[in-house]
């Protein structure tokens, strides 16, 4: 794709980016621009499907935005007006790397990997300790999901806390020390091992296979079919606003 692209980019033109990938680890990407034109970020913190949906809604999400050439004078004018036309929140500044590591860090942890990780220890402790799959499911996912995160994203952690049961926030309180020390360790390997472009060449490496879209519908499908998740179709069905039926699972 690379080398259908670079010849068009002429004197004054801009090469636009929504993750700083390509060019952080050109290295491994071969991704070199032209020193003639502008280089710019504009990340939306969110997956494509968010991006869109809060666009079509009116309300946007937050973004952040880097300039890795300044040939015209004009990338930071260019990177706020992609902004703005994207439906940015607001814009925070940051460079290329910053977001390649921050961002590849967080998919990996708390924004996937990790949230996982721990929600499935959490949900294979409680059925083996004798809890039904719906009162695992609804203990571990649905009810962060539905009632806990909302009002972190409302007014953050403290709220949270302010607004649950005095056993909630004693136990809470208490134990994420606990987790922070046992897990910050895991963050550490993690990012190093973003730094030093290992998690590039293993993302690289997987992507070029032929077969790298039929390996990722069977991982897929592994999650969907384990007892966790169809625990969560039966529990996400019982909502009151997908009792019509016309809500997806």
């Amino acid at each position: 794709m690379w080398s259908k692209i670079k010849p068009h980019l002429t004197a004054g033109k801009a090469l636009y980016f929504s993750h700083g990938f390509s060019i952080v680890y050109h290295d491994q990407t071969n991704v070199i621009p032209p020193k003639d034109i502008d280089v710019i970020l504009v990340a939306p913190k969110g997956s494509g499907t968010t991006v869109r949906r809060l666009f079509l809604e009116g309300r946007g999400i937050n973004s952040s935005f880097a300039i890795h050439q300044d040939a015209t004078g004009k990338a930071k004018d260019r990177c706020l007006a992609l902004g703005v036309a994207i439906g940015s929140g607001y814009l925070f500044e940051t460079t290329f790397q910053k977001e390649v590591f921050s961002d590849l860090t967080g998919e990996r942890g708390v924004l996937m990997g990790a949230i996982y990780g721990l929600w499935l220890a959490q949900y294979e402790v409680l059925r083996e300790h004798g809890h039904s799959p719906s009162e695992a499911f609804n203990e571990t996912v649905e009810e962060a999901t539905q009632s806990l995160y909302p009002l972190i994203a409302e007014k953050g952690m403290d709220w949270m806390y302010a607004n649950c049961s005095t056993t909630a926030q004693r136990g809470a309180l208490d134990w994420f020390g606990k987790f922070r020390d046992a897990s910050k360790p895991v963050f550490e390997k993690l990012y190093e091992s973003v730094a030093t472009g290992e998690e590039t060449r293993r993302v690289l490496d997987a992507n070029s296979r032929p077969d790298y879209r039929e390996s990722l519908e069977k991982e897929l499908k592994t999650i969907a079919d384990s007892e966790m998740w169809k625990a969560g179709v039966w529990v996400r069905s019982l909502r009151p606003e997908r009792a019509d039926g016309n809500e997806s699972k």
